[in-house]
């Protein structure tokens, strides 16, 4: 039988949305009893440092700070690529049992 945590993975588009989210979702990892893989993909056509890239960078420290608060261990990926195709081969590679995208404290997922 497979005893590791369960794990949610969360894509962030940069630091706003991660704040207003992240409560919620780090409600959804305890309740769960889970670990989140919190990823931010950054666009490859994009070669030099942007705004958005910076962003990405303080989502996922957000994300790391919210899991220390909480006690929900939090693993931050920064990578590059297409969105989805990223996020398919990602949920893959790293086995997750959920994928949360645009959850926010209104609008959670059904249980």
């Amino acid at each position: 039988m497979d005893e590791r945590k369960k794990r949610i993975l969360v894509p962030t588009s940069g630091y706003l949305p991660a704040k207003e989210r992240g409560d919620a979702i780090i409600e959804v990892a305890k309740r769960m009893e889970a670990e989140i893989l919190v990823v931010h993909i950054r666009d490859p056509s994009k070669m030099v440092a942007t705004s958005k890239e910076s962003e990405g960078w303080n989502a996922l420290r957000h994300f790391e700070e919210l899991g220390r608060e909480n006690g929900v261990d939090v693993t931050a990926f920064y990578t590059s690529g297409e969105l989805v195709e990223s996020l398919k081969r990602f949920a893959i590679e790293h086995q997750a049992d959920l994928i949360l995208v645009g959850a926010s404290a209104n609008r959670l997922i059904a249980e």
